[in-house]
Order: structure tokens, then C-alpha cells, then sequence
């Protein structure tokens, strides 16, 4: 039987000097995206993502942050103010600063940041890959050395759901990756071992 962790998807439209910015987030796009996550998570893994709640909230970015786009500052606001409950949230924006923003606090406090990315495909993806590190998995490649002789290596790291590149659409996960996947602590607190 599947682990089963409920996933809250909270579409962010910012607003700045009065006016709201753009956002492509649709209600039903941001359930594809959030299926299609956990469809490749329950194929590689067992461990499902389901639906809890999808709201949609306008916020202005406080003093210190961006005013346009989610930065480091604007992630830990937004975290703070729309927490996980009792899965897991997804905070959907339109733009970020920078790709991983959120870091080493995904863990803790099981909040991740999605951007907007029209490839249904693609955007499920990196949110499987953000799935992956709530589900304490670190990237593949984080020691890689430069140099020539690791190019076996590297093409099975650019297979491998948490490459920090490109996410390959076969995006797999080795036997000791789902093991500890399904023992984190986000799964042992939904019935894994």
C-alpha cells in the first residue's frame, strides 16, 4: 500500500504598489501539476501526494524582499505565513529569483516553492523533485568533482529525479534513495518504515 501525504497547493499572485502581478496559475493546472508529481513518486517510490486543499491568496512582499518576484527573503515569509498543516504545502508562484530557494528549510518546515514552467510535463517533474528533498532526498550530484573519467557518473546522474540539472522525463530513483525516501520523517509520519 502506498504512503499517502496530503499536499496543500496555495497559488501566490504578489501584489506590489497597489496592483497584482501576473500569475499563470490556473486551479486546474496546479492539480495536473501537483498528479502528475505524484504519479512519477508513486511509480519510483510507493509514495503518493494527494490533494488537500488549492486556494489562491494575493500578497505584497514585506520590507527586505522583492517586490515582483520570490526571493530568499519572500520564500520565508510566505512559508511562515501559509504553513504545511498536516502534510505538506506547495507555494505556486509565477517567478522566482533563483531556482532552489528554500534550501535546507524544505525539511522543516515542509513548505516548497513551485514556478510557473508551460510544460505540463516538466513542471511536474521539478515538483517531484521538490517532493524529493521534503522527503529529505539531497541532490545526486552535490560532490561532484570536475575532470574528465566520470562520464558514467554524470549520465546517470542527469537519470536520477534529484539531479540539480534538467530533470531527465525517465527522472528515476535508485534503490537506496526510495528506502530513504519512505523512512523520512515526512513519510514515517503517514505509516513509512
Amino acid at each position: 500500500m502506498p504512503i499517502q501525504i496530503p499536499a496543500d497547493l496555495t497559488i501566490v499572485t504578489l501584489r506590489s504598489s497597489g496592483r497584482e502581478l501576473t500569475q499563470r496559475w490556473t486551479d486546474a493546472y496546479a492539480r495536473s501539476v501537483l498528479q502528475g508529481a505524484s504519479d512519477l513518486l508513486h511509480a519510483r517510490a510507493d509514495i503518493e501526494f494527494r490533494l488537500g486543499t488549492c486556494e489562491r491568496v494575493v500578497e505584497e512582499m514585506p520590507s527586505g524582499a522583492q517586490a515582483d518576484t520570490i526571493d530568499d527573503a519572500g520564500y520565508h515569509y510566505l512559508a511562515a505565513a501559509h504553513g504545511a498543516g498536516n502534510g505538506i504545502r506547495a507555494l505556486l508562484v509565477d517567478r522566482v529569483s533563483r531556482a532552489e530557494l528554500g534550501g535546507q528549510a524544505r525539511q522543516q518546515t515542509r513548505v516548497c516553492l513551485i514556478t510557473y514552467g508551460a510544460d505540463l510535463g516538466a513542471t511536474s517533474r521539478m515538483f517531484a523533485h521538490e517532493l524529493g528533498h521534503l522527503l529529505a532526498l539531497p541532490h545526486v550530484d552535490g560532490a561532484r568533482r570536475s575532470g574528465p573519467g566520470q562520464e558514467r557518473e554524470i549520465a546517470a546522474w542527469m537519470r536520477n529525479l534529484m539531479y540539480s540539472g534538467a530533470l531527465n522525463p525517465a527522472a528515476e530513483l535508485t534503490a537506496a534513495q526510495v528506502r530513504l525516501a519512505r523512512s523520512s520523517a515526512l513519510a514515517r509520519r503517514f505509516g513509512g518504515r
